[in-house]
């Protein structure tokens, strides 16, 4: 227990993450199921199609299967105070995101960002620059769940060329992480650190802000220049290229019109309505119902007719893209959209501003906005009067499910403590205090990130840090400072690296149906990584070894 109440779970607790002496058989089996289920995470191939979370969860099944962890460790490593905080922090602002997306709150951002017709090139630094700053404040992982659902659906809206996709989501990814980078509450690595090391919120701050500033114009110049073509091709001069595959899916998820797929295809291809009965005679009702005042003609199979009904229902309550003004709304409208932008700002100030000495727990990173949800709840069905059983459903339980998973699978592995003897074998020429240990330390870390992610590795050897000094203790933040910047933008380099290039790579295929696979996004992640990391290093260096 830490001296702020929190519990703390590191690389340090041998009954949990690494046994004193495993059996062969441990180590053996628990290295193989690791490697043969990483490729499945990471490369989420159309030729296995099991995709990440279920990859996630069957590298976790099969430690248990073959008793690299117990049953009774499973339930040990799922109830970590880190890992529930992550959880509860992702279902809360999944939660958080619904109720802003229903009352347009976040379509208006995204009108801002985009505009109508905007080129490629005006609209990308804005979201790399809202995906730092909004990371900063609410979470790496919380800004790719709130953030890449929304510019996803806006770019499918507006009809923007599929070449454009690849930037987008490169720079939602790769500017959170490196905006999170600033704060102690910007992902949660940073939180184990700051705690763990004792590291005061200011001084984290002071160390770590100048780096992310100059990292994220650098990440937002190399978009520019490594996507020059697709950033800069003017709509006149663009390759005539076949509509995306996908395009029809992206337009059923985004929900742009009032038919469905199954119709447009039908329509398009000048389908023979007397080839199906019922799709004669629903046709003939839906043109009954045009002459009789509804304008709009849905010709529709018997497999989907409800949701046509449903569709033109709501469209004759309220078109479906169009965003409410403030001066058309109810008072109660205006009432639940005040409470939203309160709440949300609560939530920022607890997290933000460190709790009076009269209270003897810090503001939790996972509690907090896990209870502003359920409060939204709360003051949701007592002014508007609606059930809460939306929202919930809302919750993408894919992601939260690809966690659970993920903290398994690698506890497995590092309970054959062969990562643990690597860094024992390492950390005597890691020395903090000289240039060479400095590189050799960034090194470990960068590697260490893409093969077991940013947040198990830190959890893995923050106790560890006092021992990289030489002959004497580590004392100060510096270790602490060090490894936050490196660990949080060497998850840049590659799709593993952050659980946030993860979701963002899970909604672009839940949204748009496009595949941010792990060769597109090393396009630009290892480059940019490393260069942020190396440029930002010297001030984390010089900053963090003056530190109080």
């Amino acid at each position: 227990m830490s001296g702020n109440g929190t519990d703390i779970h590191t690389g340090g607790d041998d009954d949990t993450f690494c046994k004193n002496d495993p059996h062969l058989y441990v180590q053996i089996f628990g290295t193989i199921i690791f490697f043969l289920a990483w490729p499945l995470v990471v490369l989420d191939t159309k030729y296995f199609p099991l995709g990440r979370p279920a990859a996630a969860l069957v590298g976790a099944a099969f430690m248990v299967i073959f008793n690299i962890i117990s049953q009774d460790e499973i339930y040990e490593i799922e109830g970590k105070m880190g890992n529930l905080q992550a959880l509860f922090l992702l279902v809360g602002m999944m939660t958080m995101s619904y109720y802003f997306d229903r009352e347009g709150l976040l379509r208006m951002v995204a009108l801002y960002i985009f505009g109508e017709g905007k080129p490629m090139k005006a609209v990308l630094w804005r979201v790399c620059l809202l995906a730092g700053v909004m990371a900063a404040f609410i979470t790496n992982d919380a800004t790719a769940l709130v953030l890449s659902p929304l510019l996803f659906k806006e770019f499918i809206r507006q009809g923007r060329p599929k070449r454009e996709l690849l930037p987008l989501a490169l720079g939602i990814a790769t500017s959170a992480n490196i905006g999170s980078s600033s704060t102690i509450f910007g992902n949660p690595q940073n939180a184990f650190i700051s705690s763990a090391a004792g590291i005061p919120l200011i001084d984290f701050f002071t160390a770590l802000l100048p780096a992310a500033i100059l990292g994220l114009a650098i990440s937002i110049g190399m978009l520019h220049l490594i996507f020059i073509r697709e950033l800069f091709l003017q709509k006149g001069d663009e390759d005539e290229e076949e509509p995306p595959p996908e395009k029809v899916e992206m337009e059923r998820v985004a929900q742009t019109s009032g038919t469905i797929p199954e119709e447009r295809n039908a329509m398009s291809m000048e389908m023979d309505p007397s080839a199906d009965p019922y799709l004669s005679s629903q046709i003939a009702e839906e043109r009954d119902r045009m002459q009789d005042g509804n304008p709009r003609l849905t010709p529709s199979g018997s497999r989907h007719s409800m949701k046509v009904k449903e569709a033109q229902e709501a469209e004759n309550e309220e078109p479906v893209n169009r965003i409410k003004p403030f001066k058309e709304r109810t008072w109660k409208e205006l009432i639940f959209a005040g409470w939203l932008c309160f709440i949300m700002l609560f939530v920022v100030v607890l997290l933000t501003i460190p709790p009076p000495p009269t209270v003897k727990s810090k503001f939790n990173l996972g509690l907090i906005p896990l209870g502003a949800s359920i409060l939204t709840m709360l003051v949701d069905s007592i002014i508007n009067r609606k059930y809460a059983f939306d929202a919930m459903a809302r919750v993408d339980w894919t992601v939260v499910l690809m966690f659970m998973g993920l903290f398994a699978w690698i506890g497995g592995f590092q309970n054959t403590c062969i990562p643990k003897r690597i860094f024992d074998g390492l950390a005597e020429y890691m020395n903090l205090h000289t240039f060479g240990g400095v590189i050799l330390f960034t090194v470990f870390v960068i590697i260490g990130a893409n093969i077991f992610s940013n947040v198990p590795l830190t959890i893995l050897i923050i106790d560890r840090l006092p021992d990289l000094c030489g002959d004497e203790k580590c004392t100060g933040p510096l270790g602490g400072l060090i490894l936050s910047w490196v660990a949080t933008i060497s998850g840049n380099t590659s799709l593993i690296g952050s659980i946030c290039n993860l979701i963002v790579a899970e909604k672009a295929r839940s949204t748009l149906n496009y595949q941010l696979t792990f060769l597109r996004y090393a396009r630009f992640g290892l480059a940019s990584a490393l260069l942020v990391i190396y440029c930002g290093l010297p001030f984390v260096y010089f900053l963090g070894r003056y530190a109080t």
